[in-house]
This record gives C-alpha cells, sequence and structure tokens, in this order.
C-alpha cells in the first residue's frame, strides 16, 4: 500500500514587523527533507510575500505545495529542517540552486558512506540527512552575507509522522513561530496522507 504525502505552506502572519527595514519585510522560505526511506527533497526557495506588523495572509501565494510524494506505508515518517529569511541582498535566493544541489550529492555521499559502513539500514537516512543538514547551514548563512545582509532565522525542525486510526488519510496543521530582529512571524504547515490504491492494468 502507497501513500501520496503532501507538504503545504497554508498561512502567514507577521506578529512584528523586523526594525531597521525600510519598507515592508520580503518573507521567503526554504527547506530540506527526506522520507524514513531515504526520498531527499527541497522545498525550492519560496517567496511568501511582503508583511508589515498585523499582517496575515492564507491566499496567493498561499496554500503554497511545498512538496509531495509517493511513500510505502512501511516508510511514512518524513523529516523536515527549513528556514524563514527575511530578503534583503537576496544572497540566499541567488545561491539556492547551488545548495540544493549540494544538499543532494551530500546526503547521497553520506548514505552511502553509512550503508558501507555496515551502519543499521533502517537509520541511514535520517542519519545521513542531519550529517547533510548541519554542514549545510553554515553554506547557506554564508549565502546570506553576500551584499546586504538577508536574515536567516532559526531553522524549523520536525518529525512528520502518521498518527491515525485511519488506514486511509492523515491530516495536521503544524505551527511555528520564529523571530529575528524584532521581527517576529507564526507560521502554519500543513502535512497529509492520502491511500493511493494501485491500480491492476
Amino acid at each position: 500500500m502507497s501513500f501520496r504525502f503532501t507538504l503545504s505552506m497554508t498561512r502567514v502572519q507577521c506578529l512584528n514587523e523586523a526594525v531597521g527595514e525600510w519598507g515592508k519585510d520580503e518573507m521567503n522560505f526554504i527547506g530540506y527533507g527526506v522520507s524514513r526511506k531515504g526520498q531527499p527533497f527541497a522545498t525550492g526557495y519560496r517567496s511568501l510575500g511582503s508583511y508589515g506588523s498585523g499582517d496575515v495572509r492564507t491566499t496567493s501565494p498561499l496554500p503554497m505545495l511545498l512538496h509531495q510524494v509517493d511513500l510505502e506505508n512501511d516508510g511514512l515518517d518524513v523529516l523536515l529542517y527549513g528556514w524563514l529569511i527575511e530578503q534583503d541582498g537576496g544572497g540566499v535566493r541567488d545561491a539556492a540552486a547551488a545548495l540544493d544541489a549540494k544538499f543532494f550529492d551530500d546526503f547521497h555521499a553520506r548514505g552511502l558512506e553509512l550503508a558501507q559502513s555496515g551502519f543499521p539500514r533502517d537509520c541511514v537516512s535520517f542519519t545521513a540527512f542531519y550529517k547533510t543538514i548541519l554542514p549545510l547551514t553554515r553554506d547557506l548563512e554564508a549565502a546570506s552575507t553576500r551584499g546586504r545582509n538577508d536574515e536567516v532565522f532559526l531553522p524549523i525542525d520536525f518529525l512528520l509522522r502518521f498518527e491515525s486510526d485511519n488506514t486511509l488519510s492523515f491530516s495536521r496543521d503544524l505551527q511555528f513561530e520564529r523571530s529575528k530582529n524584532l521581527g517576529h512571524y507564526r507560521v502554519t504547515l500543513r502535512y497529509g496522507y492520502r491511500n493511493e490504491p494501485v491500480l491492476d492494468a
């Protein structure tokens, strides 16, 4: 049995605009993840729009699909690691394609090293992910300092799980808050699983 996993951003609220900024905050998101059985993904560098204090957005460009993939029912757990970014110089935006490529290359290299060392097979993908994402954090932060600095908020780090007695579908809203330079944001993600029956040809 397989499930279609989907991950979306559905709501962004600016509780307080950052200080020392000209105009509204230009908010963005970039994230990476992996399934239990080793399917890595990148969300891409996503523009979330412009925000001032009190602004709430649930429409264009939201809801925003960040990722979807078919997963087997014995490997439904997904790790997600990502950052809100207030764009000024655009260094992270300009480096996003290179960061994505480095993530995929390094993840596969770390996974191969672990597998060849006899590391427990069920632990390889998540261990390889963290061995990859922590060094990538330094590269992302370095990119943010090019030109007029982008503001990189503290990362999110979530384990997304299928937690339901309903064997056909499951969805959950997940909210997080992050602050930087007095800019304070509340963001809602939605992830879910839907049974995708295999039809005989």
